[in-house]
């Protein structure tokens, strides 16, 4: 998932009982990985990323989001205190190396191929031995020529994974509610370019809120994962709805098609069944 916080998966994914602070434990026994997005947003404290760590599964990974000071402040900040602010990110998230998926830097749609070499250069200042990821949202990064052969081969050669952006569903239909001019407005609708540049491919999909509707793409990466794992990719996959409660069933229904493509497959997700499950959607 992209968030383990969210009210509609109270009396279904927690106990009712089970405080909020709780619930990122109570996440990973049925996810084994979670975006976290409020490191973009704000500095977290080292004490609340131990509590985090603390709190899950031993074979849990985060994939936390890199400082917005970093990735989104490239035109407009000295370079040099661009870096600092990568650094220190990275040095806090070295106590955390156990428990850590691709870490992600998410550039914005104002970020073109004049900034690539900087890309490729915060790239080169990963330290850990963990994965980093770096999703683009330019369309000059979608254009299967020039731009994107060069975004590609350089993540390539240092062994970054690319972010796979799947916004088709949401943009599939007119925004007919509430949830979907929500998505709509905010999501980036970019071309979906399935490559993986490196070990661990990183899919973001954003589903639809008619469920049914999300078949064809749910098929589509099934049938793309399952290529993947067969060649021996580890690929981390982040499901996405317009407004998320239905989130973890879409990444249920997407399991349970990998499974049905690849035979040796061992299904991870085991989600709850319960009357307020049902009753979501």
């Amino acid at each position: 998932m992209a968030q383990w916080q969210h009210p509609a998966w109270v009396n279904w994914l927690y106990p009712s009982a089970l405080s909020s602070s709780e619930r990122i434990g109570r996440y990973s026994t049925f996810f084994s990985t979670v975006e976290v997005g409020s490191t973009f947003y704000t500095k977290v404290e080292q004490t609340q990323l131990l509590r985090w760590f603390d709190a899950v599964v031993d074979d849990f990974q985060f994939c936390f989001k890199a400082p917005q000071t970093v990735t989104h402040r490239l035109s407009d900040r000295p370079w040099n205190e661009i870096q600092r602010d990568w650094l220190v990110f990275i040095e806090s998230l070295q106590p955390l190396q156990s428990k850590l998926g691709p870490t992600m830097l998410q550039f914005p749609a104002t970020c073109d191929e004049r900034s690539l070499d900087k890309v490729l250069a915060l790239c080169d200042m990963w330290t850990l031995e963990t994965p980093l990821s770096v999703e683009v949202r330019h369309l000059a990064y979608f254009d299967k020529v020039h731009t994107e052969r060069y975004l590609l081969t350089g993540l390539s050669e240092r062994g970054v994974n690319r972010v796979v952006m799947d916004s088709r569903p949401v943009f599939s239909t007119e925004a007919y509610c509430e949830s979907l001019v929500d998505a709509q407005s905010k999501k980036p609708r970019v071309p979906c370019h399935p490559i993986a540049t490196a070990q661990h491919p990183v899919i973001r999909f954003i589903g639809h809120p008619d469920l049914p509707r999300n078949d064809v793409w749910l098929e589509q990466w099934a049938a793309k994962l399952s290529q993947w794992l067969l060649e021996g990719l580890s690929p981390f996959v982040f499901v996405h709805s317009s407004d998320n409660i239905a989130a973890p069933t879409l990444a249920a229904q997407l399991d349970q098609k990998i499974q049905l493509l690849s035979p040796n497959y061992q299904p991870v997700l085991q989600l709850p069944q319960s009357q307020e499950q049902s009753s979501l959607w």
